[in-house]
């Protein structure tokens, strides 16, 4: 075994990883999930999209929301169902928002680099960009995951990645009801970048309103870009 092999497993020994679902330890080359919660979360995320009847990663539906919003794609790798942290899917989102552990943003690249090569030919030539956090948020976790993992999925696939918003928002979207999201998504315009012939696309966790990432979307188009698309790991709208 190479000496930087035994160093690799001798600082994930010292990490002492746990599985973000049932907080069980992994053991080495294990991301995220033990293999239990990793069996559960294979088995939920081959749901169906209601309307192409695809496997939900390998389809890039949208709904006339956000493609009124100028979002061509919508891509995605399961659907969110609101019930708490229990269940790996949920969980999954919840620690990459938290605790900021690369191989939750490794395996949640993974994902969805798998799920966008679904509805695009060549990513490396992409534009990847991601829906801002709040600053408040930035604060209190340290980072911005939404960016992490924007960041990850455009160094993985050898494209660009270009911060072009920032946000003003001064509450969390999950504690609003929808029409108070869509007041309260308050990004603005850092770059005056020129993305005319581009194709872009916008990185989230999750789409549930819609409201966040169709308000980049149409930011984004005043720079010229008539072909944006957005990618996040889960969907929890009625498409």
């Amino acid at each position: 075994m190479k000496l930087t092999d035994l160093m690799d497993r001798a600082l994930f020994a010292l990490s002492v990883p746990k599985c973000v679902c049932c907080n069980s330890k992994l053991d080495y080359g294990q991301k995220a999930f033990c293999l239990k919660c990793s069996k559960e979360f294979k088995d939920f995320s081959t749901r169906n999209c209601s309307k192409c009847s695809k496997i939900l990663s390998q389809c890039g539906c949208t709904n006339n929301f956000l493609e009124s919003h100028f979002i061509k794609k919508t891509v995605k790798c399961y659907r969110y169902i609101n019930r708490g942290n229990d269940t790996p899917a949920n969980a999954l989102i919840y620690s990459l928002k938290q605790d900021n552990r690369y191989d939750v943003v490794d395996l949640s690249s993974d994902l969805m680099i798998e799920a966008l090569s679904n509805s695009f030919t060549d990513l490396s030539k992409c534009i990847f960009t991601n829906v801002p956090r709040r600053k408040s948020a930035i604060i209190e976790h340290g980072y911005d995951h939404s960016e992490v993992l924007s960041k990850e999925i455009a160094r993985k696939t050898g494209a660009e990645y270009i911060k072009l918003l920032k946000s003003n928002a001064k509450k969390p979207q999950k504690t609003l009801e929808t029409i108070d999201r869509r007041k309260n998504a308050d990004f603005v315009l850092i770059k005056n970048k020129d993305l005319k012939g581009k194709t872009v696309i916008i990185v989230d966790d999750i789409i549930t309103s819609g409201s966040s990432i169709s308000t980049a979307a149409s930011l984004i188009r005043s720079l010229g870009c008539t072909d944006i698309n957005a990618a996040v790991l889960a969907i929890a709208y009625k498409d």
